[in-house]
């Protein structure tokens, strides 16, 4: 049993050395696939398969210290190459047409002074979509230049407020200084003035006993002279009151006079009484009595106060005035302070932050969809692995069944044939691709672009180009079995290089030199820029011809290539 096992195993593996369609599948198709992405994706994963340099296009409308400090950072990067340009549409212009930029950098007016006044400052970054990959890996190296940027600012801003602190801690010990000086001038000045004050009292208690003294002579003064007009007053009440009494004594003694006649007459009276009765003579005349304003006078108590006694007048306290003596003044204390010194010319502010903001390359297509890559990446692929086997595989299975013998023999032209067969695929391949967009749409919801007719013409051009490209597949293999490795390793290399699987960017400089001469490049760059960019739709005009002639050439390949063949 063991022999038979050693003999199937090398029968199997004398069998596989002779199949050079299988010894290629094993082993030179997976290194082409291989070699190709790892090629392509080495700089994704941090591989520099080729030394590149992208071309950054810097809009500076700030012309400030922001816009020098990034300039400076970039063009320190190895990588990267600034081009200055003027506006942002010619920036734009730049990234869209040139596949080794991209991004742009529009530095707006005012950045500088928003960041150095403490705000938040926006530097704005236009980017290709196609380019995410690349962008992003920029992005990364300038958001650490914007860290460094902000962090110097801040050292700087750090810098100024311990200069800004340290002048104001020396004016404070100025001001302190100057305040201990205030306090000593201040406690002399309190001496100065205690003394004053007592010297100031001393003196106005002698002014004021002077003046206690003149008072009090002129008041003595003053109440003998109020004394004497009193006594006048008294001595002239009375003199009223003598002449009063006097009037009142004259009539007593009158009044002692008629009694004694009243006594006489009545004597007379009563001898001559009897039957003398009208004999009897008339009574005497009684002397009048004192007025009645004698009699008040006399009666009226003698008053020795009339009124106040005024001591004021004569004595003039209206003039009394002390003069209070020059007392010399102790100078003010006088501190030169102003408190506005202590503010430092301008509050330093410490710088805001600096980030980017990313704006869209056109207008409307600010987010990407990553099925707006695979959706006709993936279909051109598989687009070219169909066309190849309908005519390829069928071109030989018509010549291994005879069928191109007979219809030689029956007078159909062979190009004829070719003919309708690559006319078939192309429509065939044509629809493909439109069910594909379709269902691309309805399900992933990609973008058609600004006309969607438009990708038709690309679609066409690439169509024929597989058909024409599976021609001349066709006059290579020779046989069935050698078809789909050779064709197959061929379409995925194609579809690989061209951009189809990733974008073209992620591949270094001489593998992007190749895809020039692929269709797959120039499909890929008008599906790019009409569905991804959302270019105006005479942007797929260009690639669109170049796809058309690359099938061209291809045909006229496939043709003398087949015509040798199948003769």
């Amino acid at each position: 049993m063991l022999r038979t096992v050693y003999l199937v195993l090398r029968n199997e593996f004398r069998l596989l050395l002779q199949d050079r369609t299988a010894l290629f599948m094993l082993f030179l198709a997976p290194v082409v696939i291989i070699a190709v992405a790892g090629f392509s994706l080495g700089n994704m994963f941090g591989v520099q398969s080729s030394a590149r340099t992208f071309s950054i296009p810097l809009v500076d409308h700030d012309h400030g210290a922001i816009a020098k400090a990034i300039s400076d950072g970039l063009s320190r990067e190895e990588t990267l190459r600034l081009v200055t340009v003027a506006d942002d549409r010619a920036a734009r212009a730049i990234v869209t047409r040139n596949d080794e930029s991209p991004l742009a950098i529009v530095i707006p007016a005012g950045v500088t002074s928003a960041f150095e006044s403490g705000r938040s400052a926006h530097i704005l970054i236009y980017v290709d979509p196609v380019k995410r990959v690349e962008a992003e890996g920029i992005e990364l190296r300038l958001n650490a230049l914007s860290r460094g940027v902000a962090a110097r600012a801040r050292e700087l801003a750090q810098a100024r407020l311990n200069q800004t602190d340290a002048d104001v801690r020396a004016r404070v010990d100025r001001l302190v200084e100057q305040i201990d000086a205030l306090q000593a001038q201040a406690a002399d000045y309190q001496r100065r003035m205690r003394r004053g004050r007592a010297t100031l009292q001393e003196t106005l208690d002698a002014r004021i006993r002077e003046e206690i003294q003149r008072i009090g002579a002129r008041t003595e003064a003053a109440v003998q002279r109020a004394t004497a007009a009193r006594a006048a007053t008294v001595q002239e009440q009375l003199s009223r009151k003598q002449s009063a009494m006097t009037a009142v004594v004259a009539y007593l003694r009158q009044l002692q006079v008629s009694r004694r006649a009243f006594e006489q007459w009545l004597a007379a009276l009563k001898s001559a009484a009897g039957s003398h009765a009208n004999e009897i003579p008339p009574p005497p005349n009684w002397p009048n009595p004192p007025r009645a304003e004698q009699l008040t006078e006399l009666s009226r108590p003698i008053d020795l106060a009339p009124g106040r006694l005024d001591l004021t007048a004569p004595a003039e306290l209206a003039n009394f005035a002390i003069a209070i003596p020059d007392i010399p003044m102790p100078p003010a204390p006088r501190v030169s302070l102003d408190p506005r010194s202590l503010l430092p010319a301008r509050p330093p502010a410490l710088p805001g932050d600096l980030d980017w903001r990313e704006r869209p390359l056109t207008p409307g297509y600010a987010e990407v969809n990553s099925f707006d890559q695979y959706v006709p990446g993936f279909g051109i692929t598989f687009l070219l692995l169909d066309v190849l086997w309908g005519v390829s595989v069928g071109l030989i299975d018509e010549r291994d069944w005879g069928t191109l013998q007979r219809l030689r023999v029956s007078g159909a032209p062979v190009p004829g044939l070719m003919i309708g067969k690559l006319a078939a695929r192309v429509l065939i391949g044509f629809v493909q691709l439109v069910v594909l967009f379709s269902l691309g749409r309805l399900l992933f919801g990609i973008e058609l672009g600004r006309n969607p007719l438009m990708l038709l013409l690309p679609t066409a051009a690439i169509a024929f180009a597989a058909a024409s490209f599976g021609l001349v597949i066709a006059g290579i293999a020779r046989t069935r079995d050698s078809v789909l490795p050779i064709g197959s390793v061929a379409a995925m290399t194609m579809s690989a290089v061209g951009g189809c699987w990733w974008p073209l960017n992620f591949e270094p400089g001489w593998m992007r030199s190749v895809a020039a001469g692929m269709p797959t490049t120039w499909t890929m760059r008008a599906y790019n820029d009409l569905m991804i960019r959302g270019l105006d739709p005479t942007h797929a005009l260009w690639p669109s011809a170049i796809t058309l002639a690359l099938g061209v050439a291809f045909l006229g390949a496939g043709v003398i290539g087949a015509a040798r063949v199948y003769q």
